[in-house]
């Protein structure tokens, strides 16, 4: 199937959206820039718009309503690294404000236990960055994909914070800062993992691809897919990878078809943010944010790519199967920076916001070919 016939699929696609009612309740609070994970029948969100707030809704009981948990021990705080393993929720890093009020990444680490309903801080540190990252778990340990580099981050931000009101002072820190190459922001490329038994990290060997933050990760049994992300900040990548465990339990990679563009001979950016995950033998990636037309400043040269661009949020479905990229259709609304949740072959997309701030939705997504089914 050629780009364009794949282009006029989809559009009929599009008028084959099913939007059946909601399944499951919105959350009680707009969330944005949290995360979540999923314990069997129990769907686990919190952090980001919702500080230092975590819900839980049995998704398995009808009628079921949002639990809030005890706050959680570290604080407010956004773009946390949330994964779950052996019934325990773990929440790595972040981005929270220091004693001085100077925007921080940390890297420390929490459990949380549902049958005491207790957290507890974990006597550990991730070894590198977590803010912008991902995780999914498989064979007992949490593995991590992407962040920002710690050390680059926090130096801007004091940077930023140093220089007070001086305007002109802020200005040459952002030039500083993001008039860089790609390469220079020493984004991670390492695949890291985190093994609750022993309370160790390990190293898992280095990833055949550039680093990124807010790249959309997900497992699916032996598959893992990372879609897009950013590779500087204010600037994002069409690629797309699919790592298989073998045997031994090592991660081979491939590279993937590029994501295609939603309309017909317009430029892909790439997308931060976005909801992913698999229906069925379908791969989904949705929503999403970028800054159209930075790629083609940067390929012109101009390091400081996204430099008076506005950010734009999304709302188109893509669909990947057999190697072929399709537009599946398109959310309700525009949205990204939410989280996504696989439940009996469906996704759950919890959260997230558009241009105009965070919200408290939470949708069901699944495909089937031909129909985009959201309730």
């Amino acid at each position: 199937m050629t780009l364009k016939q794949s282009l006029t699929a989809s559009l009929l696609a599009v008028l084959a959206l099913s939007a059946t009612g909601k399944t499951y309740p919105d959350l009680p609070v707009a969330l944005a820039d949290g995360g979540g994970a999923l314990i069997g029948d129990t769907a686990y969100v919190g952090l980001g718009s919702a500080e230092d707030g975590f819900f839980a809704l049995d998704l398995k009981t009808p009628q079921a309503t949002w639990q809030a948990l005890p706050p959680f021990p570290g604080g407010a705080r956004s773009q946390p690294v949330v994964a779950a393993l052996d019934g325990k929720l773990y929440v790595f890093g972040g981005l929270q404000k220091d004693a001085a009020g100077v925007l921080q990444l940390v890297n420390d680490a929490h459990v949380y236990d549902p049958a005491q309903k207790t957290w507890q801080k974990l006597p550990t540190r991730a070894p590198l960055g977590l803010v912008g990252a991902a995780a999914f778990t498989h064979g007992g340990r949490i593995y991590v994909v992407g962040g920002s580099n710690l050390s680059i981050f926090n130096g801007y931000f004091q940077d930023y914070s140093a220089a007070g009101d001086d305007e002109a002072g802020k200005q040459a820190v952002m030039r500083a800062y993001f008039d860089q190459p790609a390469p220079d922001y020493f984004f991670n490329t390492t695949l890291f993992s985190y093994e609750p038994q022993g309370n160790r990290w390990h190293n898992e060997g280095l990833l055949p691809f550039s680093g990124r933050a807010g790249a959309a990760v997900s497992v699916h049994g032996d598959t893992v897919m990372v879609a897009n992300g950013e590779i500087k900040p204010g600037l994002r990548t069409d690629a797309v990878a699919q790592g298989t465990f073998d045997a031994q339990g090592r991660l081979q990679w491939q590279t993937l078809p590029p994501l295609i563009a939603a309309e017909s001979g317009a430029r892909q950016e790439g997308l931060a943010g976005a909801y992913s995950g698999f229906s069925g033998n379908y791969y989904l990636l949705a929503g999403g944010a970028n800054f159209p037309g930075a790629a083609q400043r940067y390929d012109e040269g101009h390091l400081y790519a996204h430099e008076g661009l506005s950010k734009v949020t999304h709302a188109t479905v893509y669909a990947l199967h057999d190697g072929v990229w399709q537009v599946a259709s398109a959310l309700p609304q525009p949205a990204a920076y939410g989280v996504t949740l696989p439940y009996q072959g469906k996704l759950l997309l919890l959260g997230g916001k558009d241009n105009q701030g965070a919200s408290p939705r939470v949708d069901v997504l699944s495909y089937d070919g031909k129909t985009l089914h959201l309730d």
